[in-house]
């Protein structure tokens, strides 16, 4: 069961995101509209680190190993006719050059996944826009963002 909930046109998730680098390039989905970081919602009884693994898993056949969380973030936002309050657990985490060689990231999903350079997520409809700064810097620091 997921960690969600929806009362009155209110709704609250938790949820995880992962930052996979090859070289210059970073992991991103594209739903229809939008590009983001691949991840999902935390299951309940479920630490943030076992749900990135799992939804990693579950949408791309991948073992990732976690090597850093790289921020928590308080997103609140509006969807259709939803007020949502979210909080997002981005991790850094890497896949083994085997894997890289042999994914075929678009075989197990419903999204499409791709490998996009930085500069090149400048140009697109990135969600949630505030973190382009994980993307951007890696640093040793744990970072706190709410955006409202």
């Amino acid at each position: 069961m997921d960690i969600n909930f929806r009362h009155d046109h209110k709704c609250f998730n938790l949820r995880v995101a992962s930052v996979i680098k090859n070289e210059d390039k970073i992991l991103l989905s594209n739903d229809v509209n939008y590009y983001t970081l691949p991840g999902g919602r935390v299951h309940f009884g479920e630490t943030t680190e076992v749900a990135i693994k799992r939804a990693i898993y579950e949408q791309l056949n991948l073992q990732v190993k976690i090597s850093k969380l790289l921020s928590i973030n308080e997103n609140f936002f509006d969807y259709e006719d939803d007020e949502y309050h979210e909080l997002l657990f981005v991790y850094l985490c890497e896949i083994d050059d085997k894997q890289k060689e042999e994914m075929d990231m678009n075989k197990y999903s419903r999204k499409n996944y791709h490998f996009i350079s930085f500069k090149e997520i400048l140009n697109l409809n990135f969600k949630p826009e505030f973190l382009l700064s994980d993307l951007k810097k890696v640093t040793n620091e744990i970072t706190h963002k709410v955006n409202k």
